[in-house]
């Protein structure tokens, strides 16, 4: 096989993803889209409304803690969760109607009472919508709560380096204010204003 630059010799190296994590196995995947959808299917039949806050926090556990021991993490998880969660709502209210329940009605219902529009669509894609809220929401909580790996003094830094305070522009005079003190813009008793 020949190298795709003249000049070089020897095959061309495949590159690695340059955020260190891969695309998510089909495995991986499904296996968080249907546990998710039958957790938040069946927390939907039960009254249990937060279980999909609970598959977000799991995915970014999951994530953090593979990130933490060093293995590399698979995208997709929150991605699959979104979707398991959605379809399992989705699914406990499509037999609920099929079981001859009114869910329509109570859907319309439900729509004027929070003043959407009097259609039973509208309410049961605000129902997925809030499914889908609410792993993003607990997913974000759990990336922002859970520390991170800090990566060994040989590996590469991500783009950019660590990063730093920028220094003092240049151009910009100190104005005293009195009784002032360190914060907001104010550095022990002093504000810099643009000259």
């Amino acid at each position: 096989m020949a190298s795709p630059l003249p000049g070089a010799t020897g095959p061309a190296e495949p590159v690695a993803p340059a955020s260190g994590a891969l695309p998510g196995s089909p495995a991986y995947l499904i296996a968080v889209l249907v546990v998710t959808a039958v957790a938040c299917g069946v927390g939907a039949w039960l009254g249990a409304w937060w279980l999909p806050f609970l598959a977000g926090v799991t995915v970014a556990v999951l994530a953090a803690s593979r990130a933490r021991t060093g293995r590399r993490v698979p995208r997709g998880g929150v991605l699959a969760a979104l979707v398991g969660a959605a379809g399992g709502w989705l699914i406990v209210l499509w037999v609920l109607a099929l079981d001859g329940q009114p869910v329509g009605a109570t859907s319309r219902a439900i729509a004027a009472l929070a003043g959407l529009p009097p259609y039973a669509g509208v309410t049961v894609a605000v129902a997925a919508l809030l499914a889908v809220l609410q792993v993003l929401s607990g997913a974000w909580l759990a990336r922002a709560v859970l520390p991170r790996r800090k990566p060994a003094p040989d590996e590469p830094q991500a783009a950019g380096g660590p990063r730093t305070l920028a220094p003092r522009t240049p151009g910009l005079r100190a104005r005293e204010i009195p009784g002032r003190e360190y914060g907001s813009g104010v550095t022990a008793g002093r504000r810099y204003t643009p000259t």
